[in-house]
């Protein structure tokens, strides 16, 4: 009960008074003393500020779950308030598109899940003129992104954080004039009404997809599907999709963009030697080493699935421990660039998909970033790391 009643007024008011005055004026400066010592950071390399702020985040991550708070962002009625993008509309597949198959279509009708319309924002770079209509140019590349928030946190809007990652592909590549992001459905489970487990956020995957190459006119070659954290989750199923079911009309994507993935929800890695374990005191997220990594997270994207899919499925964790390593399961995979921070706790999760990817033939180019921790392109503090790996990703964007 006592969970319950912080997500009502003005409990909930109370409470967040309560923990900006505490972190602002005890658990600050307590930090402040405590890491002036450069053997006392949690990294040696980081400065007195990113320790402050890596800790702050461990303290807030569990906030928005107890509270109930939402952050999707209200989709704007027109583009006038939007700086350099527009918001479009996806229609969902139908029942009976052809892509609406496989792995997917077992798990909708499992769970309930039906296709549906969502918004979609696309980015452009400053100055680029851009045709009415949205049509591709010959040749022109681009991005789809989805963006990380444990599936159930996070919005595609410009002015959201999550953005950050589109607007740096933007202000770093040569050869990318506009990303899109998909608005995709978040998931959610008690103590909030229960909404939109998996696959709804794959469904919309898909078809902002489809929307790239049937209405947009982009050659699949020269889209990159690209995810954060929980979305590069996603990101790997969607392109999973695409190659295990030969579609009419929609091939695989000519790249895939793995940021700080997500890929074991079954956290199958939890002995001494797992990043797990040994980044638990240097990274965002305040869970402890033996937990179970976004245990509310999990309970939302699997909804009524058994829970032993979170060890077993390609398409959930393609990263688990429990998934036989001799098993093909990346076998016909594009272009892949994996980069994480050596400094977050899933670390593990993009190396076993980077050893694995390339058992099965696929070409990967990985970067791990010393010292960085998860899903740091997202923070423009992330300085110098952040601005560096873009640049690497931008560079290998736009190459041949």
């Amino acid at each position: 009960m006592g969970l319950l009643l912080w997500r009502y007024q003005p409990f909930k008011g109370l409470y967040l008074v309560y923990i900006i005055l505490v972190t602002l004026f005890f658990r600050v400066p307590i930090w402040s003393i405590r890491f002036l010592l450069r053997t006392n950071r949690p990294r040696r390399s980081w400065s007195l500020s990113r320790c402050i702020r890596v800790m702050t985040y461990r303290e807030l991550t569990s906030v928005p779950v107890k509270l109930g708070l939402n952050a999707s962002r209200p989709v704007p009625k027109s583009d006038a308030k939007l700086k350099n993008a527009r918001v479009v509309w996806i229609e969902g597949l139908t029942e009976k598109s052809a892509a609406f198959c496989g792995e997917i279509r077992r798990a909708a009708e499992y769970t309930g899940v039906k296709p549906a319309r969502v918004p979609a924002y696309w980015f452009f770079r400053r100055g680029v003129p851009i045709s009415e209509d949205l049509r591709a140019k010959v040749g022109e590349k681009t991005v789809l992104h989805i963006h990380g928030g444990a599936f159930h946190l996070g919005s595609a809007h410009p002015d959201a954080s999550t953005a950050n990652i589109a607007h740096g592909l933007l202000a770093f590549s040569e050869r990318i004039e506009r990303v899109l992001a998909v608005d995709y459905r978040l998931s959610a489970a008690k103590p909030d009404p229960p909404a939109n487990p998996y696959p709804a956020a794959i469904l919309d995957c898909i078809a902002a997809y489809r929307y790239l190459v049937n209405e947009a006119g982009f050659a699949p070659q020269n889209i990159t599907v690209a995810g954060d954290s929980a979305g590069g989750n996603l990101a790997f199923a969607l392109v999973r999709h695409l190659v295990e079911n030969g579609i009419p009309g929609l091939p695989r994507p000519g790249r895939l963009l793995s940021l700080s993935s997500w890929l074991d929800l079954s956290t199958s890695r939890t002995t001494p030697g797992s990043s797990l374990v040994d980044n638990a005191a240097t990274d965002i997220f305040s869970t402890s080493p033996t937990a179970r990594f976004g245990e509310y997270a999990v309970e939302a994207y699997m909804g009524p699935l058994d829970r032993g899919e979170a060890k077993t499925n390609r398409y959930l964790s393609p990263s688990s421990m429990y998934i036989d390593p001799m098993e093909p399961i990346y076998r016909g995979f594009p272009r892949t660039f994996i980069s994480a921070g050596d400094a977050e706790k899933i670390l593990d999760d993009s190396t076993v998909a980077m050893g694995r990817l390339k058992e099965n033939g696929a070409d990967v180019t990985v970067d791990i970033v010393p010292d960085a921790i998860h899903d740091f392109m997202v923070f423009k503090w992330h300085e110098p790391e952040r601005t560096a790996a873009l640049k690497r990703v931008c560079k290998w964007l736009d190459s041949p």
